[in-house]
């Protein structure tokens, strides 16, 4: 005989305890008793019968907080089985609750996130799950962690200690899928696991997410238009404990005009429905006992361009700072309640301020009037905005709303918002044509119907109007007679009101251009010529003028008497009589005196000392030299590139002396002459370049003579 096997002792919410096992044999004329025995050797028992679990509470004289041992004895006759035991204390040996109640289900990021209320007093666990489908066997995992932990709260109401417990689970194929969750106490080695929860089944159709085909008409005369709704779900096969078909519905759901109550319905599989111009959602929901419901909702825009229907009509808005009035024509039906929305161009309903009027119809008076003041909200002037107005006889339902009016409204003065500028200029010999800027009301859709021109002809007081699109910008007109006067006006108009006459243009029509030259743009035109002309030939000039009169150098900028190293040498032949040419090696010092019979060089002049090797082939020098001879003064033949000078610059204490400010030869006195430089030399013949005075800037200038003259 076998015993029992898989025993398990825990404590269950609230307050009590439970053991429970597994028999194989059979379990007819079998009898469980589960014992209890303490250290101390106390035992103690309870007879379960044919059960394979026994249920106490804490009084039961069973100790919760000590470690007690647990086994099951089963009899058969006078046979008897004993299982394994067991040891632990009662008291810390959780076993949770499964998942239970409601549950939702939501796919989020390529996850299928399960969320549930946590148990009461059952806080801090882990959770597991298994699925499986039709064809294959349970695969178990443990839950992730959310991607969004906030998603949570958003679906499910949370009371405050009712905190929320989420699984995250990947499901990649897209078929039905079964899916139980179990939970177990975080960090307790004694706890069990609870019990599997109920199946949870995850139709194809939520993973593989559906689309629905859906086809929206215009309105028609009623305030009303067709949705077509097209889909049909696909019948999975479903894996074994989903033996429930699950069913879809779809929902309608009015969401325009949000002040109104809610206005929901569910279809009942009808392909067509009546709608009106309002914004829906139709929603898919699951049908079915097993798990929770799921849904997916479609978007079916509004239709704001439908203007006003056939048995009502669009009277009048007035807008001030402190309050706004509308008036309609009510509709030739039942209605119990209007919706008016408005909101500025572009944006949507959700922006809208709502209000709901309750109507009563009147004997003979179709007026709706309605106004309120600033505290309700006013549009702004000179601004653009969409006004919808809805209609029902049943607010709650979705198919009783009509749309009475949509359209764009302009809360400013509409004569005062005709174009701001226009202008008119020749094309041929009898055409001119008009160019403007857009008026205001072409920014609202809708408003702005056409513009209109007042052409008059002086000569013969003809008048003709030329009507034009709202969205043109320029018009020709034609068959206009030479010589001959006309004034044009412009202006946009509405479709109730005419705007105000722009200023008149009047004009000539001849050979000349038949509009004005603006004045102003003749001069910029004048004066941007000049400029563009004068930059090229101002380059030209300045650089014809530095061809035909180069600039004089500046001596203290020039490198005339900047000698470089190559030119400290310098191989010039001497100017004389070819027979006396000879070849003489012998190297001379030249020294530079200044003498003035004004002025005597000061001390610290600075005088640049040169070496010019003697000219090769002038015969006789030397020894003229040696026997001295007088010869005439020689001439120094400078390079071309110190010819252009004509002048030497000496430096003294006052700074740079202009050269050509030394006097000439001309009462020349040889004693007062100043030797600056002496050669120690004795056998070196000294060439003495003697200048003959140095005369102050602020003296009178005169030319430079060089003289060689010889000691």
């Amino acid at each position: 005989m076998e015993g029992a096997r898989k025993l398990l002792c825990y404590r269950i919410f609230p307050k009590d305890f439970e053991c429970s096992w597994q028999y194989d044999g059979d379990s007819t004329h079998v009898t469980h008793f589960l014992r209890c025995c303490l250290r101390n050797g106390k035992c103690c028992y309870f007879e379960a019968g044919t059960a394979n679990r026994v249920r106490f509470t804490d009084q039961a004289k069973v100790p919760i907080l000590q470690n007690v041992t647990f086994l099951v004895e089963s009899r058969v006759g006078n046979r008897s089985a004993m299982s394994p035991e067991i040891t632990l204390a009662l008291y810390w040996a959780f076993k949770f609750d499964p998942p239970s109640g409601d549950m939702t289900i939501s796919k989020l990021q390529g996850q299928l996130m399960i969320k549930w209320k946590t148990p009461e007093k059952q806080e801090d666990a882990v959770a597991e799950y298994r699925f499986r489908t039709w064809n294959g066997t349970w695969e178990q995992g443990a839950c992730g962690v959310p991607v969004n932990s906030d998603f949570a709260s958003q679906l499910i109401p949370v009371a405050p200690g009712h905190p929320l417990e989420t699984c995250s689970l990947q499901l990649e194929a897209p078929v039905a899928y079964e899916i139980q969750l179990r939970r177990h106490k975080r960090a307790s080695p004694t706890g069990q696991w609870s019990d599997w929860s109920k199946s949870i089944c995850i139709p194809a159709e939520i993973l593989s997410i559906p689309e629905v085909n859906y086809t929206v008409g215009k309105l028609n005369d009623n305030g009303k238009r067709d949705l077509i709704l097209d889909w049909e779900p696909r019948q999975e096969k479903l894996p074994p404990n989903c033996t429930e078909k699950v069913n879809f519905s779809l929902v309608l759901r009015a969401l325009s005009c949000p002040c109104k109550p809610k206005s929901e319905k569910k279809l009942k599989g009808e392909k067509v429905n009546q709608v009106s111009g309002a914004e829906y959602d139709v929603i898919i929901k699951t049908q079915g006992t097993i798990g929770p419901q799921l849904k997916r909702t479609f978007r079916i825009p509004a239709d704001l361009t439908s203007g006003v229907i056939q048995d009502a009509a669009f009277l009048n808005i007035s807008t001030t700072e402190d309050n706004m009035t509308m008036q309609w024509l009510s509709l030739q039906r039942k209605v119990r309640s209007y919706c008016i929305e408005w909101y500025p161009h572009l944006a949507n309903w959700t922006d809208a301020t709502c209000i709901l009027k309750s109507f009563q119809k009147e004997k003979n008076n179709r007026k709706v009037t309605y106004n309120w003041d600033k505290t309700v909200g006013v549009m702004d002037p000179g601004k653009c905005y969409q006004i919808n107005i809805y209609a029902s006889d049943k607010p709650q339902n979705p198919h009783s709303w009509v749309t009475v009016f949509s359209g764009h409204h302009f809360s400013g003065d509409v004569l005062k918002a005709g174009p701001s500028f226009f202008t008119v200029k020749r094309t041929t010999a009898h055409e001119v044509t008009l160019e403007w800027n857009p008026s205001p009301l072409s920014q609202c859709p809708g408003v702005l119907k056409k513009y209109a021109i007042y052409c008059w002809n002086e000569m013969n007081n003809k008048t003709i109007f030329h009507y034009v699109n709202a969205s043109a910008l320029e018009y020709t007109i034609g068959n206009l007679s030479k010589n001959t006067f006309y004034t044009i006006q412009l202006r946009g108009e509405t479709a109730t009101t005419p705007g105000a006459w722009s200023k008149p243009w009047r004009f000539k029509l001849d050979d000349k251009v038949a509009h004005p030259f603006p004045f102003l743009l003749l001069c910029l035109v004048i004066f941007a010529a000049i400029i563009l002309m004068a930059v090229p030939v101002y380059f030209v000039l300045k650089r014809v003028k530095s061809f035909l009169c180069p600039p004089l150098p500046n001596p203290s900028t020039s490198s005339a008497m900047k000698f470089l190293e190559e030119d400290m040498k310098l191989v010039r032949p001497w100017l004389g009589s070819s027979d006396t040419m000879e070849d003489v090696g012998v190297r001379e010092l030249l020294i530079i005196e200044v003498c003035s019979p004004k002025v005597v060089p000061e001390m610290g002049s600075e005088v640049k000392l040169l070496h010019l090797e003697d000219p090769k082939g002038i015969q006789n020098i030397k020894e003229r030299q040696m026997s001295g001879e007088n010869d005439s003064p020689l001439d120094l033949e400078l390079p071309s590139g110190y010819k252009r000078q004509n002048h030497v610059e000496v430096v003294g204490e006052d700074g740079p002396q202009d050269a050509r400010h030394l006097c000439g030869l001309d009462g020349f006195d040889k004693d007062k002459m100043t030797s600056l430089f002496n050669s120690p030399e004795a056998e070196v013949p000294v060439r003495t370049l003697t200048l003959l005075s140095v005369i102050r800037p602020n003296e009178a200038s005169g030319n430079l003579n060089l003289k060689l003259h010889e000691e």
